[in-house]
């Protein structure tokens, strides 16, 4: 079962729910028998859209959620001024990436190109503000409580069997 996020990293709710939901979602993809998957929408502006190059630079170095983290500490979204390429480079060395990789990954046109297939393909879904997510093919708009987020995975995992 897949659960795709369509995220900001400027968006307060996206914050909170990566805070508040995201380890009780985590758990079952530890335990196996859910996939997450964030995908970018970048509503607001060059910034997000700096954020997240920076997020699929640290993926590939394998330590996405390392850097999601980092960027959505203790629950809060940075402020704009934070999300600069200085800044994001910084936080990169503080997770410990590769900081001259993590450089040239940020920059590339590829990164670009996977930031803007992901981000059209949420507006295509209709994601034209965040959080929204859709858990074993249906939609959930914005960070619901948990137990929402609970409630449709048992379902999904109900249907599937």
């Amino acid at each position: 079962m897949v659960l795709v996020m369509f995220s900001d990293y400027q968006c307060p709710f996206c914050a909170l729910w990566s805070e508040n939901t995201l380890p009780a979602m985590m758990e079952h993809a530890e335990n196996g028998d859910l996939r997450i998957e964030v995908r970018d929408v970048n509503v607001f502006g060059p910034a997000s859209e700096r954020a997240a190059r920076a997020s699929y630079a640290a993926a590939l170095q394998g330590s996405f959620w390392e850097y999601h983290h980092a960027l959505f500490a203790d629950g809060h979204h940075r402020a704009e001024a934070n999300l600069s390429e200085e800044a994001l480079i910084a936080l990169a060395d503080d997770v410990g990436l590769d900081v001259e990789k993590f450089s040239t990954d940020l920059n590339a046109p590829a990164t670009a190109e996977v930031i803007a297939k992901n981000q059209n393909f949420g507006l295509e879904l209709g994601a034209t503000s965040t959080p929204m997510f859709v858990l074993g093919g249906k939609p959930i708009i914005g960070a619901q409580p948990t137990e929402v987020f609970e409630d449709a995975f048992q379902a999904a995992l109900e249907s599937a069997r």
